[in-house]
């Protein structure tokens, strides 16, 4: 038994030794995705071991948990995943297919960003977030915004909450399947990342407000909901990355380092811009918390707008 042990340290001591493989729920060529392909790539270089992208979309992001969940907790299988995962899941979903908690080691949150509110201007004619509330309270439930899982529902039921409004949600598979029903008017409002900021150039779109409690420096002249007096609109997204359960301290440390720096490289930060994220590494022992605290705060507003687990 005292040789297996010994072996055990030695081998996280040496870590990394061998390939690495990042699991990721996000699609090949998404932005997280491209985000997730750049860490991988400087994990790799600084470590002097070959480092892959597995994609595995789909169940809400629980498909690419489940395959890390299962894997050996010796730091070569890392997953990489948005907070929806271990936030917002756990009170959506009826049958998890993982414990949030007992079945994963946080390392540390990488990349955070806002939400941002985009509005069809010819179908839902407001300029700002005081004149969408008073078109939406005067005709209750006309309104529709699209949604494609609890990340981009919740501040949607946040909005209906804090401002005493009706809107009617429609869930799509994909923003990329959602975007162009709401350029065309076919879906009212939607609150997604940075990435559609484009159609907000060409006036195809609208940008309302942004969730967080300072305006991006993205976008220094859009207002946020604070602002405009709507409380609880904090919410955001960020992307973590998590062993499987008991992954020995040393290779949690060393891969806590890999990771902040690889964040920092030219490529990784560039894909964290595209989608309006920024740099955010916590220290080691932090993620725990922090996922225990917004784990909390999203089943509040998810209790409050009456959503069942499905």
């Amino acid at each position: 038994m005292l040789g297996v042990c010994v072996a055990a340290i030695a081998s996280a001591e040496s870590y990394p030794a061998k390939l690495i493989t990042f699991v990721t729920p996000f699609s090949p060529g998404a932005g997280p995705d491209v985000f997730v392909r750049a860490i991988a790539t400087e994990v790799g270089h600084a470590a002097g071991v070959p480092a892959i992208v597995e994609n595995k979309p789909g169940a809400s992001s629980m498909l690419a948990a489940q395959s890390v969940m299962r894997a050996a907790p010796d730091g070569y299988t890392v997953l990489i995943t948005g907070n929806v995962a271990f936030t917002g899941n756990p009170h959506v979903v009826k049958k998890m297919l993982y414990d949030p908690v007992a079945d994963f080691t946080p390392v540390t949150t990488l990349s955070k960003g806002p939400m941002y509110l985009y509005v069809n201007p010819k179908t839902l004619p407001a300029w700002n977030a005081t004149e969408l509330v008073s078109l939406l309270r005067k005709e209750p439930g006309k309104y529709s915004f699209a949604y494609t899982s609890i990340t981009s529902q919740l501040p949607a039921e946040v909005l209906q909450q804090s401002a005493q409004v009706k809107l009617l949600g429609v869930r799509y598979r994909s923003g990329a399947a959602a975007i162009p029903d709401l350029i065309s008017g076919q879906i009212d409002m939607m609150f997604t990342d940075y990435t559609p900021w484009a159609y907000v150039k060409s006036n195809k779109l609208r940008a309302i407000g942004v969730t967080d409690l300072q305006r991006s420096p993205y976008t220094p002249g859009l207002p946020t909901f604070k602002e405009a007096g709507i409380k609880g609109m904090d919410i955001g997204f960020w992307l973590g990355a998590y062993l499987p359960a008991n992954a020995p301290a040393p290779v949690v440390a060393r891969l806590h380092q890999l990771l902040a720096a690889a964040v920092k490289a030219p490529e990784a930060q560039a894909a964290s811009q595209t989608m309006g994220m920024f740099e955010f590494v916590m220290p080691i022992g932090e993620l725990a918390k922090y996922q225990a605290k917004e784990s909390a705060d999203w089943g509040r507003v998810i209790r409050g707008a009456g959503i069942q687990p499905e």
